[in-house]
């Protein structure tokens, strides 16, 4: 055998073998959660309320924060209130300590209630994960808002891994805006933008195909993208651009952002007080 066909051969091997690790590996790079006891105390700098949802009796209770702007205790009934609210799909690292810390103010100094809830295996909540129990719990808290608010009163916004979810519950639902920080088009779309010499189609079990929920969606699409993010590259945002949709989204561009930290740019703020501006109808 030939030099060139042994490196050939080699080639395949190696290539073979990544590829099987790409698709055993990928849940476990796609969500890294870190879990909390049962008994953990939140500790906020605002007030807060904690809620859990059992979204399949007896078998999955999903942790959440409610950060309302008034008393909220109207949470624990099905009564409509005044207010705007903010449902938060979180990234896929951590849990709500971080996430509560880092996102909720950003929310209700604007005048929003949030909503914010861990994923199946962060925090205190519990179920086994898949594609599809994901969306379904996403349906379930925003149903849960539903009740107590209208829907041109929900704003949801998805930050990375959550842009997959928010942008289903976009699609299937009514509303009022959808906003997207450091999005994916799809998880086999990232896998290209970031090393595209894999059959991703194949490989990943998770697809969350936010670029074909763009074209159910009506209401108002905002997205956020650092142009020096390499967790989710930019390019992932200009694919979502061109998807077709009703409605026509806009990207606000972060020159030499990255994945994390976009709120520590003045364009994003001033951008983000317009889009939740109380008046922005």
């Amino acid at each position: 055998m030939s030099v060139i066909a042994k490196i050939a051969q080699w080639g395949v091997i190696i290539y073979t073998a990544v590829a099987l690790l790409i698709w055993w590996l990928h849940p476990l790079v796609l969500f890294r959660p870190t879990t909390l006891a049962a008994s953990y105390a939140y500790n906020f700098n605002i007030p807060f309320q904690e809620i859990t949802f059992e979204t399949e009796k007896g078998q999955v209770r999903l942790n959440a924060l409610w950060f309302g702007t008034r008393d909220s205790v109207v949470l624990k009934r099905p009564t409509f209130f005044p207010g705007k609210v903010v449902l938060f799909f979180h990234g896929n690292r951590d849990n709500l300590a971080r996430w509560g810390r880092e996102y909720a103010e950003r929310f209700t100094k604007r005048g929003y209630n949030v909503l914010m809830y861990d994923y199946r295996g962060y925090g205190k909540s519990t179920g086994e994960r898949s594609e599809y129990a994901l969306h379904r719990d996403a349906q379930y808290v925003y149903d849960f808002l539903k009740q107590r608010f209208s829907e041109d009163s929900i704003i949801v916004y998805g930050y990375s891994i959550g842009s997959g979810m928010a942008s289903r519950i976009a699609a299937n639902n009514r509303p009022k805006k959808l906003i997207l920080e450091a999005p994916y088009a799809s998880i086999p779309t990232l896998g290209h933008t970031q090393l595209p010499i894999f059959p991703y189609e194949w490989l990943t079990r998770y697809k969350f195909r936010t670029d074909s929920c763009f074209a159910h969606i009506y209401c108002p699409i905002h997205l956020f993208h650092g142009t020096d993010d390499v967790t989710v590259p930019y390019t992932n945002s200009l694919i979502l651009l061109s998807s077709p949709s009703p409605v026509k989204a806009k990207l606000t561009t972060l020159p030499k952002g990255h994945h994390l930290h976009l709120d520590s740019f003045p364009l994003y703020q001033s951008t983000l007080d317009s889009l939740l501006s109380i008046g922005n109808q």
